[in-house]
C-alpha cells in the first residue's frame, strides 16, 4: 500500500483539513488505484476499519487500518456513504465520527465512482484504467479478476510486463502482439503475450519503441504484477550507452531483461543509493569517466566485463588490442585493481552496476 502523507486524526475540522483530505483522493485517483485499494488507503487514513461493496451490495473488502481483511459485512452502526452506480463505502469508528469523517466518506465514494466509470464504456484489451488494476499488487484478487474477465484475457495466459520512461504522448498507441499499456507510477507498463520474442539490446523488439525498456518474466496473467514489479528493477540497469562501435555494455544497454539479470538485481531491491555513494570502487570509476576519453574507457570496462580477455574486447570494438590494453592501465592507475583476471572482471561489473543504480539515468556516462 502506498504511503499516506497525513493521518485523519492529524487534521482539524476545518478548510484547510478538508483541502488536505479531498488533495489525497485527488492523488490515490491518478495512481489509478481500484476500489479495494482505495478502501485500504481509507481504513489508514482514517485510521479505523473501513469497507466497500459493489454495485450488487456485496462486500468486496472490509479491512483493518494495517490492511488486514475482515470477516463480516458493515456493522449497522457503521457511518456510510453510496456510492454513484451502486455500493457502498464506510467506516467505523465505534466510539462516533470525527469531524472529518464525513468528507472522508464522501471522496472516498467518489473515487470507487470514477474508478468504476473509468471500467464502462466498452473496455477492452488494451483498456489504460483495467491494465492498471491488473498491474497494481495492492489490486483485491477479485477486482484483479474481473478487470482481466472485461480485457478478454484468461487468467492463466502467459504474458510478460516492460517497463518504459517515456512519456505518454511518445509511446504508439499500439504495437503488433502488444495487449496494451497504461501510465503506471511514472512509467509507462507495457503487457506483452508470454511469448514475445527476446530481441537484441539495441532493437525494439516487436512490441516496444526504441529507447530503454525494462522487461519482466514471463507470468500468468493473474500474477503479472509481480512481472511489472520486476521489470521497473529491470529499467533501472537500462541504459541509452554513448555510440562506440562495437562496445558490449554490461546488463544489455537499452533492453533488460529481469531474468538476466541474476543476483544483480538484488543490488537494485536492496542496496540505497546513500550506501553506494560511499564504495570507493564506484568513486574511483567517476574519477575515470571524468578524465579525458571517460566515455571511451567507460565502454572499454563494459566489453572486457563481458568478454573473456583483452583481445576479445579489441575484437569487439575493432581495436588494436594494444589500444585497449592502454586504456585499461589507465584506468587500473585511477581504480587501484587489475580488471584483467576473472576476480578483477568480477568486482569491475560490481562497481560498474552500483555506480549506475546510484543515479538511475537515460544515459551514460
Amino acid at each position: 500500500m502506498r504511503a499516506l502523507l497525513l493521518r485523519l486524526s492529524a487534521l482539524d475540522a476545518d478548510a484547510e483539513g478538508a483541502v488536505r483530505v479531498i488533495a489525497v483522493y485527488d492523488r490515490l485517483v491518478q495512481q489509478r488505484l481500484g476500489p479495494a485499494a482505495l478502501v485500504r488507503a481509507t481504513a489508514r487514513l482514517a485510521e479505523c476499519p473501513a469497507g466497500v461493496t459493489d454495485e450488487q451490495g456485496r462486500t468486496l473488502l472490509r479491512c483493518a487500518p494495517d490492511g488486514r481483511r475482515l470477516d463480516g459485512h458493515r456493522p449497522g452502526w457503521a457511518q456510510a456513504a453510496d456510492v454513484d452506480g451502486g455500493g457502498e463505502v464506510w467506516l467505523e469508528r465505534p466510539d462516533g465520527p470525527l469531524p472529518l469523517d464525513p468528507i472522508v466518506l464522501e471522496r472516498c465514494a467518489a473515487a470507487v465512482a470514477i474508478r468504476r466509470g473509468r471500467q464502462d464504456g466498452a473496455p477492452g484489451l488494451g483498456d489504460p484504467a483495467l491494465l492498471g488494476l491488473v498491474l497494481d499488487g495492492d489490486t483485491d484478487d477479485h477486482e484483479r479478476a474481473r478487470a482481466l474477465q472485461l480485457m478478454g484475457l484468461d487468467p492463466a495466459r502467459q504474458v510478460r510486463a516492460a517497463a518504459i520512461p517515456a512519456p505518454a504522448d511518445e509511446l504508439p498507441a499500439a504495437r503488433p502482439g502488444g495487449l496494451g499499456h497504461a501510465p503506471v507510477d511514472g512509467r509507462h507498463a507495457v503487457l506483452l503475450p508470454g511469448g514475445t520474442s527476446r530481441a537484441g539490446p539495441a532493437g525494439p523488439g516487436p512490441d516496444l519503441p526504441p529507447g530503454r525498456a525494462g522487461i519482466g518474466p514471463v507470468t500468468r496473467a493473474d500474477e503479472v504484477w509481480r512481472s511489472w514489479q520486476r521489470a521497473r528493477v529491470a529499467l533501472r540497469f537500462a541504459i541509452d550507452p554513448p555510440a562506440v562501435p562495437g562496445a558490449r555494455w554490461l546488463h544489455g544497454g537499452s533492453r533488460v531483461h529481469w531474468d538476466d539479470l541474476g543476483g544483480f538485481a538484488a543490488l537494485a531491491e536492496h542496496v540505497p543509493p546513500e550506501a553506494i555513494a560511499e564504495v570507493p570502487d564506484v568513486r574511483a570509476l567517476d574519477r575515470v569517466v571524468r578524465r579525458r576519453g571517460g566515455h571511451l574507457t567507460l565502454a572499454t570496462l563494459h566489453t572486457v566485463c563481458v568478454t573473456e580477455s583483452v583481445r576479445l574486447a579489441a575484437k569487439a570494438m575493432h581495436l588494436h588490442h594494444s589500444t585497449v590494453a592502454s586504456r585499461l592501465g589507465r584506468a587500473e592507475a585511477d581504480l587501484g585493481f587489475g580488471v584483467r583476471s576473472g576476480a578483477g572482471r568480477s568486482r569491475l561489473a560490481v562497481a560498474l552496476t552500483l555506480r549506475q543504480l546510484r543515479e538511475p539515468a537515460p544515459s551514460l556516462p
